[in-house]
């Protein structure tokens, strides 16, 4: 009977191997389960845990503002002395910025033969950025309207330097009134860097290469103490004596002179005769004339390039168009403004109505 006894045992035998194989088939099931739910935990806690982007906050959690916006400023004062082309400084600051001196050959473009500020001015104003503006760049306009070409008048002209022809004419200017009738007005960083210039003369009424009214030279230029000191913007103006014709006559005899009027205030719309650089034909627009500042006005009109700088905000323009009032002049923050499109004045307030009553006494 020992063969059923030998086949009891390898039958157990074969179930004991059986039960090893499925404990291991279970064991390997088991394993692999686990590794598949610390996978699937793994992914979801990555998920989970994933930061947000990173966000500059300020104090008061508050989204972190751009860069600062730059401010610049010059100024300059009062002289008397033989007058020559001016070219203006460097893009100057808004009115309440510190003063920083810059040169001549970085005006607003309103000279020739060197650099203008008009050309320079964007560049210089970036280099000086930095925190502390007090004036925002102003928004550049989209609808203001554009200077257009007209047959000019008899009291607007312009600045040239007679050995270079008035071709190379390089500021605007203009006559206003006077007891001795010998007054012109233009900017005073056309005319006045580091001292007065000499050797300039002002051409009324130039057109297509012609003089109608002659020319005259001018013999004394008046800038406030401020803008020869600093190139104070908030004084970029400049008063201008001229020598009498030869045979005597004043030069606001020939051509009659607008009239000049200080604190007028802002809004009201003004028509600014100009010359373009390099250009025998004047433009002329009307626009309002805003606040930019206290001490600065801001009139947005297209097309008004280097060369314009001097140029009178007149406002009572009277019916032919030709003679009004002066109430600015291009020049001020900026020189007069670094794009075309925009252009400023100092505000005639106390300061330039007292340089005025110095150039007329």
């Amino acid at each position: 009977m020992e063969v059923p006894d030998r086949l009891s045992r390898v039958a157990r035998r074969r179930q004991r191997a059986q039960a090893r194989k499925r404990a291991r088939a279970r064991r390997a099931a088991l394993a692999a389960g686990v590794a598949g739910f610390l996978v699937i935990a793994g992914m979801l806690g990555a998920a989970f845990s994933k930061p947000s982007p990173a966000k500059a906050v300020a104090a008061d959690g508050a989204a972190q503002p751009a860069a600062p916006t730059t401010a610049v400023s010059t100024s300059l004062s009062t002289s008397s002395s033989t007058s020559a082309p001016a070219q203006g400084a460097a893009a100057a600051a808004p009115p309440a910025a510190l003063a920083a001196g810059v040169s001549s050959a970085d005006a607003p473009g309103r000279v020739t033969p060197e650099p203008t500020a008009r050309d320079t001015a964007s560049t210089s104003a970036a280099a000086a950025a930095g925190p502390g503006s007090t004036v925002d760049p102003p928004a550049q306009p989209t609808s203001s309207p554009s200077g257009k070409p007209f047959g000019g008048t008899s009291v607007a002209g312009v600045l040239y330097q007679p050995d270079s022809g008035v071709s190379s004419h390089f500021c605007s200017a203009s006559v206003v009134h006077s007891a001795a009738g010998n007054l012109v007005i233009t900017a005073a960083h056309c005319v006045y860097s580091d001292g007065p210039k000499s050797d300039i003369a002002f051409a009324p009424g130039f057109h297509d290469g012609q003089l109608p009214y002659g020319s005259w030279p001018v013999t004394k230029v008046v800038v406030s103490q401020n803008w020869q000191n600093s190139d104070d913007p908030d004084e970029d103006v400049a008063f201008l004596q001229v020598a009498p014709s030869a045979s005597g006559a004043s030069l606001e005899s020939v051509t009659g002179a607008d009239q000049i009027a200080f604190d007028q205030g802002f809004g009201m719309p003004v028509t600014v005769p100009a010359y373009p650089q390099g250009s025998d034909t004047p433009i002329t627009c009307a626009a309002p004339a805003k606040k930019f500042s206290a001490t600065q006005t801001e009139w947005d009109c297209r097309g008004y390039p280097d060369g314009t700088s001097g140029a009178p905000f007149l406002t009572n323009v009277d019916s032919s168009g030709e003679k009004g009032t002066v109430t600015g002049v291009i020049g001020g923050y900026q020189q007069g403004g670094d794009t075309p499109d925009v252009s400023y004045s100092a505000y005639f307030g106390s300061a330039v109505q007292a340089l005025y009553q110095s150039a007329t006494s």
